[in-house]
Parts: C-alpha cells; structure tokens; sequence
C-alpha cells in the first residue's frame, strides 16, 4: 500500500505560538485475517508496516520560516473480537473491544536555524498501545438496495499510552513534550464502502492528557483497492 498525507498545526504555550505543516508520503505492506471473513464477526488480526517520509515547515513568532525532512518505519498490529449486537433491515449493530501496538520510528534530521542554533529530535523511537472499544452500525439506505453501497458510522473511546515524550533538543538545551504519556480518546466518524474497490472514511477526534494536555485530530481518507 502506498499513502500521501498532509496536516496543519497551531501551537501556542506561555510565551510564543507557531504554526507548521507536514507532506508525508508512504508505502509498505498489510494484511488482515479475520475468524469468519463472510460476515467479519468474531476475532480478528489486522498488521501493517510502512516507510514514511515527510517535508516539514514550521513558523513562529520572530523566527523566519524553517523546512526540514523526517523519515522512519512505523509498524502496527491490532486485534480485536466483533460482537454482533442485532440487526434490522438495512443495518447491523456491533460492538468492537480492540488493543493496538503501534512501532513509531520516525525521526527528524539534524538542523542549523538562521540564528546559528543547532536542533536535534532526540525522541527515541516510541511505543504506543492503545485498548479501547467502538460502537458502530453497518448498512445502506433504502435508494442503495441491490448495490455494494455501504456505510459504517461510528464512536470510539481509547486509552493510549506512549513510552516515550517527543524531545527536541535546541542549542544543548532538551525540551519534552508533556502531558501526552497516557491519552483519554474519543472518536467519530464514518466510514463509507461506494463499490468494491473504493472506500472513504472521515472522522474527528479528542485527546485528553496531563498538564491540560489537548489535541484535536481530523482526517479525510480515501483508498483504491486493486
């Protein structure tokens, strides 16, 4: 599989706020195995692996704006058991507890700034786990009768926990990010199945940490399968 994505952020602390933006590209392979692959209850393994690489842009107060280049593997493997809860006729009904391993490996290269100030990622590649639960319906609308139309919305609770805090190191000087070690998640969305080779899926998240720790996440996706 191959991916291309793009995000915006907004950081403000005490004394400073900046803004930055990342083009992150991506490829690797994926599968997933399923007990009853016919209707998909029961458990479930879903595993990927990619190489990633990323341009990065950042601007802030009185600083010039900086670009720079990140790349890494990341791995996952998730499990999870889905329980059919009823059915009516267009929709089913499930419930889904899942647990998720996540292998970060990405990392920024070293950089001098305009101002002679050497930076450094000094993040060690991190561990995050994730145990949560998803709520979610599956089916179509009476005018999608007879088509392979199909829609799943969803809510979904989380616990993250990550084994390292992202580090940057500036001039000798390391800076953590704190707050972000153990994650409360919640998420909505909808995923959307329009034949059998394209997907789509939005969906809006919230974390909530430490240190009144916040990140508000949105995504767009679409995917071709071949």
């Amino acid at each position: 599989m191959a991916g291309y994505g793009n995000n915006h952020s907004h950081t403000d602390s005490i004394y400073y706020s900046s803004k930055g933006s990342v083009d992150g590209y991506s490829a690797g392979l994926y599968g997933t195995w399923y007990a009853n692959n016919q209707d998909k209850t029961g458990a479930y393994v879903d595993t990927w692996v990619l190489y990633n690489w990323f341009n990065n842009e950042v601007s802030g107060d009185d600083i010039n704006t900086e670009t720079y280049k990140s790349r890494g593997v990341t791995a996952s493997i998730e499990s999870g058991y889905s329980f059919k809860l009823g059915q009516s006729e267009n929709a089913s009904y499930w419930l889904q507890p899942k647990a998720q391993i996540v292998w970060m490996g990405v990392s920024a290269n070293d950089r001098t700034d305009d101002n002679g100030t050497r930076i450094k990622d000094d993040t060690d590649s991190n561990l995050m786990t994730r145990l949560g639960i998803r709520a979610y319906a599956n089916g179509h609308s009476h005018v999608d009768d007879g088509k392979d139309r199909e829609f799943e919305p969803f809510v979904e609770l989380n616990w993250l926990h990550n084994t390292d805090n992202y580090t940057v190191n500036i001039g000798g000087l390391s800076d953590s990010q704190q707050g972000a070690k153990d994650l409360a998640e919640v998420k909505l969305g909808v995923e959307g199945k329009w034949n059998n080779n394209i997907t789509s899926w939005i969906n809006v998240g919230q974390q909530f940490g430490s240190n009144t720790y916040r990140d508000t996440q949105g995504m767009i996706g679409i995917k071709y399968s071949f």
